[in-house]
């Protein structure tokens, strides 16, 4: 399957140097992610074959509408997406998930299956008197200096954690992926991004209204 990903300038440099690209750690904000991709490393680690044993992984577009990843938008450009890389990869070495819904796991929000579900979630929240900003604090260690560890508000987020894997899918029109490793062997093309006028690789810009999408209340929408 045809992949697109955007990468820095030392990144390319890594791939041409090694014959390979795999993420370095050293960019990636653990007190901000940490708890997000732990939950990313044990479904890819139990899913797709970690041959070199790669720590984190290397984010990229899989669909985004009717396009591999989003268009270009005027704009302040990415930090880091210096180049935009075409690669192949095997489907079975692509874990897939659904960009609307991987926004609920950064917030620590769960994701319902139905209105009805929501619903019946948002009460059980009410019941225990659990705030958005509780959940959040459970996985944003870089904004919260501390979360509720009480037994309710622990087996809300476990709940929390369980739905998740709604997040696993390919059944969406925007669709992101990750990857252990990037081969030289697999690349179709390299495209060099230099006109630092554009916004390339992002779908969280600011729309004409003012506003960034709401990504949460766009999978609202989308339920019964």
């Amino acid at each position: 399957m045809k992949l697109i990903t955007f990468q820095s300038l030392d990144a390319l440099k890594s791939l041409i140097n090694k014959g390979y690209l795999e993420c370095n750690e050293k960019y990636i904000d653990v007190k901000k992610a940490g708890p997000t991709y732990q939950w990313v490393l044990e479904k890819m680690n139990q899913s797709l074959e970690n041959k070199y044993k790669v720590k984190y992984p290397i984010w990229c577009w899989v669909k985004c509408y009717n396009n591999i990843c989003p268009p270009k938008h005027k704009g302040e450009p990415v930090e880091g997406f210096d180049v935009k890389i075409t690669f192949h990869k095997n489907k079975k070495d692509v874990f897939i998930t659904d960009f609307r819904r991987y926004s609920f796991l950064l917030s620590n929000i769960y994701i319902p299956i139905s209105l009805k579900d929501k619903e019946q979630f948002d009460n059980k929240l009410l019941s225990y008197n659990i705030t958005s900003d509780d959940l959040k604090a459970f996985v944003r260690k870089d904004k919260f200096d501390s979360h509720r560890t009480d037994k309710a508000f622990l087996q809300i987020c476990d709940e929390i954690r369980e739905s998740f894997d709604k997040c696993i899918t390919t059944n969406s029109d925007i669709l992101q992926g990750c990857i252990w490793r990037i081969n030289l062997e697999e690349i179709e093309k390299i495209e060099f991004l230099t006109d630092r006028n554009y916004r390339y690789g992002s779908l969280n810009y600011i729309r004409s209204n003012g506003k960034r999408m709401n990504w949460k209340k766009d999978f609202y929408k989308k339920l019964q």
